[in-house]
């Protein structure tokens, strides 16, 4: 399938989706963007959308021990550019997961943020911007990684703990988070952006899903589609520093 059928195939995609309850949201914001994603990929080969609900994590292993996930939103960005071959411009999706904690004091409000961003200014063919810093560590062009400027802006809202709000008398422990490893990964469209979120988050429904031979179907053309070439791209030395980075490939 070409990529000129990728706004068609995302409403396609969507009415699999529908078939499981825990994803019925996930379709229903999908449908409500397709008139977005026609026109911004018929001018612009790009395809964007922000919060699309996912299903929340199952409650198993999860930090502060108590919580309960309440939902989770997943926003995405892709642009195809000329497509390297492989290697898009931008495979961006941003994933966050809220959550509750009660305490005898009063309820915890609870964030987790992950992403694979696209380190855009690693590419030869992209121009920085004038002012724009070089980033310190390095980042593969497609990178894992937790956090993001979505985890600092809620970091930085008022009450938010271990923070200035802490009394200071006592001594406390916490779990901390740096933005490292960034782990290079593969790239992937809106598509296998949203069968990995589901998957990781829940399996149970993932797996009910692939099941589904519609819903396989789907994802078998968009792999094919994207990554046949990007594999076929990597046997060149030039693409795969690209793409591990020099951490890897030195």
């Amino acid at each position: 399938m070409s990529w000129d059928s990728l706004p068609a195939q995302l409403q396609s995609f969507a009415d699999e989706l529908a078939r499981q309850p825990e994803t019925a949201a996930t379709a229903n914001a999908l449908r409500a963007f397709h008139t977005k994603f026609v026109s911004l990929w018929r001018d612009e080969k790009k395809i964007s959308a922000r919060d699309v609900p996912i299903p929340v994590p199952r409650n198993q292993g999860l930090h502060p021990v108590g919580c309960t996930p309440v939902q989770a939103f997943l926003s995405f960005a892709f642009e195809l550019g000329d497509c390297d071959p492989g290697f898009p411009d931008l495979a961006v999706f941003q994933i966050r997961v809220e959550s509750l904690l009660e305490i005898p004091s009063g309820t915890v409000e609870l964030q987790d943020h992950w992403r694979v961003d696209t380190d855009t200014y690693s590419n030869p063919r992209r121009e920085r911007p004038e002012g724009a810093k070089q980033a310190k560590e390095p980042h593969p062009y497609y990178h894992f990684q937790r956090g993001g400027h979505a985890q600092d802006e809620f970091a930085g809202q008022p009450f938010f703990v271990p923070g200035k709000d802490l009394p200071t008398a006592q001594a406390w422990k916490a779990l901390g988070q740096g933005p490292s490893p960034r782990v290079a990964v593969i790239p992937m469209c809106p598509i296998l952006a949203i069968d990995f979120s589901i998957a990781e988050h829940n399996g149970l429904v993932w797996r009910r899903l692939r099941d589904t031979p519609e819903y396989a179907t789907f994802i078998r053309i968009s792999q094919d589609r994207l990554w046949l070439p990007f594999f076929d791209a990597i046997a060149d030395k030039r693409q795969r520093r690209l793409w591990l980075g020099p951490t890897l490939l030195g």
